[in-house]
């Protein structure tokens, strides 16, 4: 009889763990683009729209390829003479991160907690510690 009880809490308890592990999310890890694209960069500029609004960015043909953040200043505008409109601007460079989560490359906006799921995109972890 107590052999059985200790069998029957050793499987509860086994499952319980399953069932744990099971129900728990990947954390995002830093991640980079291994298949940069015309329709990978056009997919990127339309995710930084719907996570920041505007219009779209100007992206590097190696964008998130050797890092997993981008960071993207506002342009100044300028006379015709090249000298800027309304002088320096105070406008704070915006961060990007490209992460991966199981299987899926995400696009993310830290300061908003926002992102966007890339369909095309294929990434693989990077190392944070490596920038």
């Amino acid at each position: 009889m107590q052999r059985g009880s200790l069998l029957s809490v050793s499987l509860l308890a086994g499952i319980s763990v399953l069932a744990g592990c099971s129900m728990t999310q990947a954390e995002p890890q830093p991640a980079r683009l291994t298949n940069m694209s015309p329709a990978v960069k056009a997919e990127l500029q339309q995710a930084i729209i719907e996570l920041i609004g505007g219009e779209p960015v100007k992206l590097a043909d190696n964008a998130f390829v050797s890092s997993h953040q981008l960071l993207l200043e506002q342009a100044i505008l300028r006379d015709p003479q090249g000298r800027p409109i309304m002088g320096r601007h105070q406008q704070p460079a915006i961060l990007l991160e490209l992460q991966q989560v199981d299987e899926q490359c995400l696009l993310s906006h830290p300061a908003s907690g926002r992102s966007v799921q890339l369909s095309t995109g294929r990434c693989q972890p990077s190392a944070a510690a490596e920038e």
